[in-house]
C-alpha cells in the first residue's frame, strides 16, 4: 500500500522535530554501546562457567530462543547445524553456560576475542524464570572473571530497546559505562518466521502499512 505523505500527521514526518515513521515489518532498535577497561571490584560471587565448544545444536538452540525470543534474539533461527559447529570450532568463539552451586544451569554468555586484542560480549542472558534472584549479576560476574582472564584491553557491549528497561543500570552496576548511541534499524523476526508472532508482546507488531481514514 502506497503512504500518502502529505495527508499524515507532521509528526511523523517531520525530520526537524526528529521522528520518521518507518516501513511496516520493520523496527527500530535503539543501541547504547557500552565498555569496561578494567575490572570493578565488589562484583557479586560468580556462577560457575562451563566453555561449552561442541554444543548440541537442538540443545543450543532451545536454550538460546528460550532466553532470547523474550528479547527478540533470533539469530540461531538463520543458522544451520554446520554453521553453529563451525562458529563455535572457532577459538575466539566463546560459549559458556553458568551454573549455580548445585550444578543447575541458570543462564548463558557468548563473547567473540577480536583482533584488537578487545572482546565483545555478544549474548547475555538468564532464563526468564529466574530474573529478579540475584543471578544476572551472578552471571556476569562469572562471565567477567573469565573474559579479564584472557588479558584484553577491553571488555565491551551492546544494548538493545528491546532489551529490560533497567539494562543499561545493570551493566553500570558490573563496571560497564556507555561510549556510544545509535539505531538498528532490522526486519521484525516474528514477520519473516524466525520467531513465533507472539514472541516479545511488548513489542508491537506492525504488519499493515498505516493509511489515512477517508
Amino acid at each position: 500500500m502506497l503512504i500518502d505523505e502529505d495527508t499524515m500527521p507532521a509528526e511523523i514526518t517531520d525530520l526537524s522535530v526528529g521522528y520518521r515513521r518507518l516501513p511496516a515489518g520493520k523496527l527500530a532498535n535503539a543501541v547504547t554501546w557500552m565498555e569496561a577497561r578494567a575490572p570493578a571490584p565488589g562484583l557479586a560471587k560468580p556462577l560457575a562457567m562451563t566453555r561449552i565448544t561442541k554444543p548440541d545444536c537442538a540443545s543450543y538452540r532451545a536454550i538460546f530462543l528460550e532466553i532470547g525470543a523474550p528479547w527478540l534474539w533470533d539469530r540461531v533461527s538463520e543458522m544451520s547445524d554446520a554453521e553453529i559447529a563451525a562458529h563455535f570450532a572457532d577459538a575466539n568463539n566463546h560459549l559458556y553456560y553458568g551454573h549455580d552451586e548445585a550444578g543447575t544451569h541458570l543462564g548463558m554468555v557468548e563473547f567473540s576475542v577480536l583482533d584488537a586484542n578487545e572482546i565483545e560480549i555478544t549474548y547475555f542472558g538468564l532464563f526468564p524464570s529466574l530474573t529478579g534472584r540475584g543471578f544476572g549479576k551472578r552471571l556476569m560476574a562469572g562471565a567477567l572473571d573469565t573474559a579479564w582472564r584472557l588479558e584484553p584491553t577491553r571488555i565491551w557491549l551492546h544494548t538493545s530497546s528491546f532489551d529490560h528497561h533497567s539494562v543499561i543500570a545493570f551493566y553500570r552496576a558490573c563496571g560497564f559505562e556507555p561510549f556510544a548511541t545509535g539505531f538498528e534499524i532490522v526486519d521484525d523476526p516474528r514477520l519473516k518466521g524466525t520467531l513465533p508472532r507472539d514472541a516479545a508482546p511488548q513489542i508491537p507488531l506492525i504488519e499493515m502499512e498505516w493509511a489515512p481514514r477517508r
